[in-house]
Parts: C-alpha cells; sequence; structure tokens
C-alpha cells in the first residue's frame, strides 16, 4: 500500500485527524481526548496563545487516514514536538507521516523532533512500553490507570524504525500493599525530627482547593523546571488544566507539609479510574467513577514535589504517604517517574509490577 501525508490547517485535515483514533482502536480501550484534541487544532486551547501546530494525516489510495500527528513549534526552542501520534499497523503509513514531520521541521529551520508530545508535556507525552525488552522485568497491564499513556503497542518500534532513538525513559510502580504498621526506623526518625523543627503536616481542604492549587502551583512550576520538554505556563493556564481534579479529590488524597506558613512539600493522589476517564465521558463511565471513588482499591501517585532547601524531607513524605496507605488499606502506584530520580526509591522493596514508558527524539541530518 502507498500513502501520501496531508498537512496543514485544512478542515478536511482536521476531520481525517479527529476521526483516525476510534477506527484504530475500535472495540479497545481509546485514549483519545477529543475535546483537548479540537480546541488544540481550532487554536482555543488554554495552551494555545504559546505554540503554533500544523496537523499531518497519512492517507491511503482511497484517501481514508492511516496516520496522523501534530507538530508543535514554539518561536525560542530549536526542537519541534510531535504528537497525538496514531498509525494503523502498517510502518510505511508511519514512514510517509514521519517523512512529511521532517520536512515540515526542516522548513522552519528547527534541529529535531521530539516525541510524542501532545503539543505540551502539560498535557501529555511518552509512549508506554508493551514489549517486555528485559525479560520478565515488565509486566503488562490490561488496563491503563489513571493519567498513563496508552497506545498501541507497535508504536515505539515503529518510531525507531523512522530513525528516532529513546532520549528519556520513565517507570511506573505498583507496590504490594502496605501490611507493616511500622515504616522504615530512618523514616520513621526523620517524621519526628522534622515535627520537632516545627514542620506541620495537613491534608487538603476542599473549600480551600482554590488557595492550595495556587501554593502548589508556586512550587511545582520551579520544581519540573528541569524536567525534559518543560515550558513555564501561567497560573491562569495551570488552573484550566487542573482544575477539575477538585471534583475526584478526597481530603486524604492530598497531603501538604508546611514550614512557617510556606509550602514546603506536597504530594497529589487519585483513585485509579482505570480506562473510565479515557474518551468521551458517558453516563455509564460517570456511575463508575463516582463508584470508585467512594472506596478505591488503588491510588495513583500522580504528583509529588519537595522545595529542595528542605533536605530530607523527601523520605518524611514517603513515610506519610506509607502510613496514609497502610490506614485505608488500598495499593499504591508511583507514577510515571524520570529514570534515576530519587522518588523512584521509595519504599521499593515492595515492588509488584514495573511498567517502562519512553521519549523519542530524531535530529535532523
Amino acid at each position: 500500500m502507498e500513502y501520501k501525508c496531508l498537512s496543514g490547517n485544512d478542515e478536511k485535515i482536521k476531520d481525517l485527524f479527529l476521526e483516525l483514533p476510534e477506527k484504530i482502536y475500535k472495540g479497545e480501550i481509546c485514549p483519545q481526548d477529543f475535546s483537548t484534541e479540537k480546541a488544540i487544532l481550532d487554536g482555543i486551547h488554554p495552551l494555545s496563545k504559546d505554540f503554533s501546530v500544523v496537523p499531518l494525516v497519512a492517507v491511503d489510495e482511497k484517501c481514508d487516514a492511516a496516520a496522523r500527528g501534530l507538530l508543535t513549534f514554539y518561536d525560542d526552542e530549536d526542537s519541534a514536538y510531535l504528537g497525538f501520534f496514531e498509525c494503523i499497523d502498517d510502518i510505511e503509513a508511519c514512514r510517509a507521516l514521519i517523512e512529511k514531520a521532517e520536512e515540515t521541521v526542516k522548513e522552519k529551520g528547527k534541529n529535531d523532533i521530539i516525541g510524542p508530545v501532545d503539543s505540551s508535556i502539560w498535557i501529555g507525552y511518552r509512549f508506554k512500553v508493551f514489549n517486555s525488552r528485559l525479560e520478565n522485568a515488565y509486566i503488562d497491564s490490561d488496563k491503563p490507570y489513571t493519567g498513563e499513556p496508552w497506545n498501541k503497542p507497535y508504536y515505539t518500534e515503529f518510531w525507531e524504525q523512522c530513525g528516532f532513538s529513546i532520549w528519556k525513559k520513565y517507570y511506573s510502580f505498583r507496590l504490594n500493599k502496605i501490611t507493616e504498621k511500622e515504616g522504615k526506623p530512618k523514616y520513621v526518625e526523620r517524621v519526628e525530627q522534622f515535627l520537632k523543627k516545627g514542620y506541620e503536616f495537613r491534608n487538603l481542604e476542599i473549600k480551600k482547593f482554590d488557595e492550595t492549587i495556587r501554593e502548589i502551583y508556586d512550587l511545582l512550576i520551579e520544581l519540573y523546571a528541569s524536567f525534559p520538554g518543560y515550558r513555564r505556563i501561567s497560573y491562569e493556564a495551570f488552573y484550566e488544566l487542573f482544575h477539575n481534579l477538585k471534583m475526584v479529590l478526597s481530603a486524604d488524597d492530598v497531603i501538604l507539609i508546611y514550614k512557617d506558613q510556606k509550602l514546603a512539600a506536597f504530594s497529589i493522589s487519585v483513585p485509579n479510574f482505570y480506562e473510565n476517564l479515557f474518551g468521551r465521558m458517558t453516563f455509564i463511565k460517570l456511575l463508575k467513577v463516582l463508584w470508585i471513588k467512594r472506596s478505591p482499591k488503588e491510588m495513583v501517585y500522580l504528583y509529588m514535589g519537595v522545595d529542595p532547601s528542605h533536605l530530607g524531607l523527601g523520605s518524611v513524605m514517603a513515610e506519610l504517604i506509607r502510613r496514609e496507605l497502610y490506614r485505608n488499606g488500598r495499593v499504591p502506584i508511583k507514577a510515571l517517574i524520570l529514570e534515576n530520580k530519587a522518588t523512584g526509591a521509595y519504599y521499593n522493596d515492595l515492588l509488584d509490577e514495573k511498567m517502562e514508558y519512553v521519549l523519542l527524539i530524531k535530529e535532523q541530518e
């Protein structure tokens, strides 16, 4: 089969772009966030003012879509980003799209392509790796957890065949249920030490959600500055992206540590809603979400941040999280941790399952 790749903001291209995921995942879990994609294509997303985009759709001889991707450009960056990628199981369709992407990137004067990045890491990025490159190292679940990237298992291989190489690796860890009342002596001792120093441990007050999310933003926006693909965003855009967390969070899902009334560390977990937050929200999905929220079996730790000027506070947070998990009897998932980050090591003696994700790069020749 021969393919050609269409590009540009033509309405027909946009329609083909938006329609492809449901065809590819027919009868399966479809990760498409239709409203976000359409907002970006229409230039009305909260982050749209920060970048420009070029949609790409590879079509066959009948003009049926076979692959899609969205190139994102920032004026002050030498890299272009390729995201919202979907493709049928045909390397030639992928190759046609990647070749068009390279041509477009070269015209824009950029040095390389990084992906998958859905316009911004604040929106979505990374492929999940489904094959076990290291024998028996990974156990693949048949359902995604909340916040996990989800894609066809051949995507990473296709990109590598088209000249991309793995740039960064990330891991998630599903741990065993906490059964020991007491934590590691070193961590327990640190909790007491920090209490004596005047640190205050709190949980989220839902009525103060807006005030707390502003404090979290002020800390997180600095802590994440070293992340690959990071772009600073305004508080207004951050709030627009994350204020819906209020609908799924309970007070105990957020742990806050203060020193002298200033936020020094935070942890945010959400119930594992599995695939029920993917795709279009339906009445059945909503009922499942509400049911799981009442008594979740697993908690996904999506965000954790510690002000680096407070040495040792990371292990304090780990112990506070362990105590909460012991109290409620839920299984923890430490989500999407960059390789070699210290937070990946906390309580990994309880490891049950390890998942891998990748970010890839292709340099222009």
